[in-house]
Parts: C-alpha cells; structure tokens; sequence
C-alpha cells in the first residue's frame, strides 16, 4: 500500500517551518500539489525550495490568516488557477507560556486570531473549492494541551479545545458534502520553537533526556511523523475517518504521573 495523492491539491497554513513544513513536504512527497500558506514570505519560499528539491510541485501564497480581507485574495488566487481544493490542513498557530494573570486581553485575542479565527476563516472560504473537488478532507492542527495540560499555557488551551470541537462539529456539518474533516493533537514535536526552548535550558542535554523519558517511545516526534498522520487522513485510505481527533504523541497522553 502506497499513498498517492497525484493530481490532488492541498493547501496547508502555517508551512514556512516546523509542522507544518513537514506536513508540506509529506504531501509533496505522496504527489499533491501543495499550496504553501505562510505570513512570513522568506519561510514560505524556503519551504517551496525544499519541495521542489524532492522534484514536488509546490507554490507559496503568503497571507496573514487572521485577517479576511488577506484570506479572501488567498482564496481568490486559487479559484482563479485551480478547479478545486482536495486537502486543506489548518496548522497555522499561536502559542503562549503564559498564566491567566499575565495574559493581557491582547495576548488572549492574538491566539484565537490565529488559531480559531484563522482556522475558521480559512475553512469558511475554502468550502466552495472543496465542495467542488469531491472527496475532499480537512485536517486541522489541535494539540495535546487540548485534553492534557500544565500551568501557565491558558489561552494556548483553550484555543486548541476549541479546535478539537470545532472538527466535530464540522465533520457532521460537511460529511453530506463528501468533505471529511479530522483533527490531530500532537504532543512534543522537535520544531524551531522546541529548539529555542531546549537551547534557553541550563543543561540542554539532560532536559532533552529528560523529556524524552516521558514517551513509551522514547523519543520527540518531528514534524516529519505529522506529515505522514495527515496525509493518511488525507487519503483514500481514511475514507471512512471523519470526526476524529487523533493523539500523535509517542504515548506521552497514556502515562500517569507518579
């Protein structure tokens, strides 16, 4: 069995780095046309070097997705070369370490611009496309903070909540279309932002150890097994998945602490 998405095209945002760029490249890599969506122009193109390196096809759209105005042009852009929307992946995101007393109200409404208001956005214009593909998927981007959390990350858990019950909702509003949707809530992933934090430690070497004892697996994900989760829902293979929301965690959700 080999996933092949030849001749489909997939929109993902937020691919210019980390999970998303790696989602971009899995989806690549299974023959889509991507459509790499970024606010940051370098990121996004930097992303579309990488594809065509692998001989993908690929094309950046840079877009701030929490504004509408940017997300109508984006989706106009499309309509005007492409028939159709088979694979949209709603990855771009936001995230704060911070707790509710120093979350100021404009901390709290840059995360839900992002990754509620933009995923909602981006949906609601994409439907047309989409509905006009045939068999097409949504998969949006949750994260484990979304059932299982810590202190001191209380916007950035309510968005992702938010998230997860915007799939189920979503998933019986759009199966009459032939429109799958699915979520997917990863837990530690080795991304730039990971790295920075990894690097800000006192011993690099030993929290890096020590977070990867937390996984049966024993080890971070990368952005490269998200990449192959979502363009598994976004096969013929997962025809009969929608409503879900699927840990990608390496087991972190299954261990009680003690």
């Amino acid at each position: 069995m080999q996933i092949q998405l030849a001749n489909k095209i997939a929109l993902v945002t937020g691919a210019g780095a980390g999970i998303g760029r790696g989602i971009a490249l899995a989806l690549a890599e299974a023959g889509a046309t991507v459509l790499v969506n970024d606010q940051n122009a370098e990121s996004a193109y930097e992303t579309v070097a990488q594809i065509a390196g692998q001989n993908g096809q690929a094309q950046a759209i840079v877009a701030d997705i929490s504004d509408e105005r940017a997300v109508k042009q984006l989706f106009e852009h499309i309509a005007g070369t492409y028939d159709g929307l088979h694979v949209l992946v709603n990855n771009a995101g936001f995230n704060l370490f911070k707790g509710i007393v120093d979350t100021t109200p404009d901390d709290w409404d840059r995360i839900f611009a992002v990754d509620l208001r933009g995923l909602y956005l981006v949906t609601r214009h994409a439907l047309r496309l989409l509905q006009a593909a045939g068999d097409a998927s949504i998969v949006n981007i949750a994260s484990v903070h979304a059932q299982l959390t810590v202190a001191n990350i209380t916007a950035y858990a309510a968005a992702k909540g938010g998230v997860v019950a915007i799939g189920r909702s979503l998933a019986q509003e759009l199966g009459p279309f032939g429109i799958r949707v699915n979520t997917i809530s990863p837990g530690f992933v080795m991304t730039p932002l990971l790295e920075r934090w990894l690097d800000a430690e006192p011993d690099r070497a030993a929290t890096l150890a020590r977070v990867n004892s937390y996984h049966p697996l024993g080890r971070i994900g990368t952005p490269g097994d998200i990449g192959a989760l979502v363009t598994f829902l976004a096969s013929p293979y997962a025809s009969f998945i929608t409503g879900a929301n699927v840990p990608i965690d390496g087991g972190l959700s299954t261990r009680l602490m003690h």
